[in-house]
């Protein structure tokens, strides 16, 4: 201690900032696990998510893509339960097809369902609700018809423009806080997104946009 009063003021006020500049911070580790700088501010990686500790993010696992919050199956796979690793989905179902032409091959996903005049995808028929249906799957009904209705192609896809869902159904990026592909243009009422997806308006935020989100996620609600 008496050495350091011993010392000039200066020097000792630097010794000290110098010493908390060595704890806080680190140039070459700005931000927590799995993140990176974007725009000034750390985010997660495009294939993680924020951790349930709120220390950096996680990665996702094999098969899955970052999906705002969570970790999402990637196209063509889907999960038996909600804590079940995501697995290929079954032969047939969602393979492309064409109304009154290329039929579809599964014994149990039989009905080509239209997305257009030309094009459609395998799916079954006479589902009575949502359980009856493949994992990612939702009962729907076309007159007296129901059918197992697969989510938007692209839903939930990582991306940083749009034109990394082009293709997709899901063809609006997120670009604020998820970076995520979305289904624009749904309607409140009827809602009109999948299962598990609510029609969010954001004309109070100043966007005339109307997009699909996660349930109890729409920021206007």
């Amino acid at each position: 201690m008496e050495q350091l009063q011993a010392m000039p003021r200066s020097l000792a006020a630097a010794l000290v900032i110098a010493g908390l500049g060595g704890c806080l911070y680190d140039p070459d580790d700005l931000c927590g696990a799995n993140q990176e700088v974007r725009s000034g501010v750390c985010e997660c990686i495009a294939s993680a998510v924020p951790a349930e500790d709120g220390d950096g993010c996680a990665p996702c696992g094999p098969d899955e893509v970052a999906a705002g919050t969570a970790c999402a199956c990637r196209d063509g796979y889907a999960r038996a339960g909600e804590d079940e690793p995501c697995e290929p989905v079954p032969a047939g179902l969602g393979a492309a097809c064409t109304p009154g032409g290329v039929a579809c091959s599964g014994e149990d996903d039989s009905y080509c369902r239209a997305t257009a005049e030309t094009s459609g995808y395998c799916t079954s028929s006479g589902c009575a609700t949502s359980a009856d249906c493949p994992t990612g799957y939702a009962c729907a009904q076309d007159g007296e018809l129901t059918f197992c209705k697969r989510p938007p192609t692209g839903q939930g896809t990582a991306c940083d423009s749009s034109a990394d869902c082009a293709g997709y159904e899901a063809t609006y990026c997120e670009t604020f806080q998820a970076h995520i592909c979305l289904v624009p243009g749904c309607t409140l009422s009827p809602d009109s997104c999948h299962e598990g997806w609510e029609c969010c308006d954001l004309s109070t935020l100043g966007l005339d946009e109307t997009l699909c989100v996660e349930e109890g996620s729409c920021p206007t609600s």
